[in-house]
């Protein structure tokens, strides 16, 4: 993929890390809107990647991406335990992107800690629970990678 798709792939590589827990995880919407919801669940939220202004050397494809994590439970608890799982499996970690060379991640510097999970007053599962949210933000760096 090209550079112009760093975003999308950045997003892919966070959640190829997260596929060993034992939650759903979603890139960029959650697609079973209208079926039955595997609770809690993980969503990715993929932003566009950001560059740093060319220098004399020329760009090398260098691009950042501050990514939203979101877990999704039916009590705090489910929505904590979720959340802090995957950004264990995420802390640190460099992913394997073809064709990019990436930094680990880390926890967005300067951001807020993840958020006390709070109702969503617009959702419920289909037997009438209320799902509860938090988030955290990761951010990741790469380049093109000199044999891709």
């Amino acid at each position: 993929m090209a550079d112009s798709d760093v975003g999308w792939l950045h997003a892919q590589g966070l959640a190829v890390l997260l596929t060993p827990l034992p939650y759903v995880v979603y890139v960029g919407e959650v697609t079973d809107a209208d079926a039955d919801l595997a609770f809690p669940y993980l969503v990715l939220w993929p932003p566009p990647a950001t560059r740093p202004t060319i220098t004399l050397a020329g760009y090398g494809g260098e691009a950042t991406t501050v990514t939203q994590l979101t877990a999704a439970g039916t009590s705090p608890r489910e929505t904590i335990t979720a959340l802090d799982r995957a950004s264990a499996r995420l802390h640190r970690v460099r992913p394997v992107i073809p064709g990019r060379r990436c930094s680990p991640i880390t926890h967005t510097e300067g951001a807020a800690g993840p958020p006390q999970p709070r109702l969503d007053p617009q959702a419920r599962t289909p037997e009438g629970r209320p799902i509860y949210v938090t988030f955290a933000q990761f951010t990741l760096h790469s380049s093109r990678s000199p044999d891709g």
